[in-house]
């Protein structure tokens, strides 16, 4: 009797490394790490673009106000060399220029049906650069002068005593403002057959628009945009030559 006796290999045992359990345990976290990343990520990515299209549109506004600013100034300047002028030359015509009463407040004088002929339009090419090149504006700048009426100062009347003791200091101090005056302030020739005061002020208000604003062709009545309003006055006065110099 013949007995075989065949080993079988006895299965090893398998180490389990601890890595792989804390990765079987920590199964899924890296995913949602992940997801909270690019969230994070994706709300300032959302910042960044908002700030920037903020700063985009403030720069817009600051360069369209600025410009507006920069047509009103043409205006305002082309209408007081326009009254110099105007007094210069033929003064007479200077009640064809400005207007009596004091209008600007009232937009019925700027705007519509109602708007007065004494409100002067600047021209295109004192805004605008020539020679082919797309237009600044669309709507010109546009001002108004007004004459003003000055209150003139009228001394009070004085004692006879008083009045000798200061005729003699008056007329020293007369004689040497005269000749201050002479040297500091310009002269001018006064026309006697003129209308004009010897002293003539003026209010001087003009207002500018942005790019933005459409002309009053294509949109008219009260504008749609940035708008600047600027205002000055201005006093001429007159001095007689002398012709004995």
């Amino acid at each position: 009797m013949k007995i075989s006796i065949q080993s079988a290999p006895s299965p090893t045992p398998r180490k389990i490394s601890p890595h792989s359990r804390l990765a079987q345990s920590q199964h899924g976290v890296v995913l949602i790490i992940a997801l909270i990343i690019l969230a994070v990520i994706s709300l300032l990515a959302v910042t960044s673009i908002r700030n920037a299209s903020s700063t985009i549109s403030v720069s817009g506004n600051v360069r369209t106000t600025e410009l507006a600013t920069q047509a009103a100034e043409i205006a305002l300047q082309h209408c007081e060399r326009s009254v110099l002028q105007i007094l210069t030359d033929e003064p007479d015509e200077i009640d064809a220029y400005v207007t009596e009463s004091p209008n600007w407040q009232d937009m019925g004088t700027w705007e519509g049906s109602t708007r007065s002929n004494k409100v002067h339009l600047i021209p295109s090419d004192m805004v605008n650069q020539t020679g082919g090149m797309v237009a600044t504006y669309k709507r010109a700048p546009e001002c108004m002068v007004e004459r003003m009426i000055v209150a003139k100062m009228v001394p009070a009347e004085e004692d006879e005593e008083d009045e000798e003791d200061e005729e003699d200091e008056e007329d020293e101090e007369d004689e040497e403002d005269e000749e201050a005056e002479e040297d500091e302030q310009a002269k001018y020739a006064v026309d006697p057959d003129s209308n004009v005061d010897p002293d003539s002020s003026f209010r001087i208000t003009a207002r500018g628009f942005g790019p933005e604003v459409e002309s009053v062709a294509d949109r008219p009545g009260r504008p749609v945009g940035s708008e600047v309003w600027l205002q000055s006055q201005i006093k001429i006065r007159y001095y007689e030559d002398d012709d004995d110099d």
